[in-house]
């Protein structure tokens, strides 16, 4: 959900958690379009976003994300 606001203030995005965990999972992590996956990535990440991988990897702005997100997807790509 988009809120207006006068041009002078930021605008801002609003979103459940259950609806970032998704987006996260299919727009970033699921989507084979890289084009795609950025345009996700740059919607719901913060430029200086930190993903911690379980297996102890730590990637650290949009450009890493997208970057591991490829790899992720690109050894599951039927998932």
């Amino acid at each position: 959900m988009r809120e207006r606001q006068s041009c002078t203030e930021t605008t801002a995005m609003s979103y459940s958690i259950s609806t970032l965990l998704t987006r996260n999972l299919h727009g970033v992590f699921g989507e084979n379009d890289p084009a795609r996956r950025r345009a996700a990535i740059d919607e719901i990440f913060n430029e200086d976003c930190v993903f911690y991988d379980p297996k102890g990897g730590v990637y650290r702005g949009r450009d890493e994300i997208d970057r591991i997100a490829g790899a992720v997807k690109a050894t599951h790509p039927d998932f």
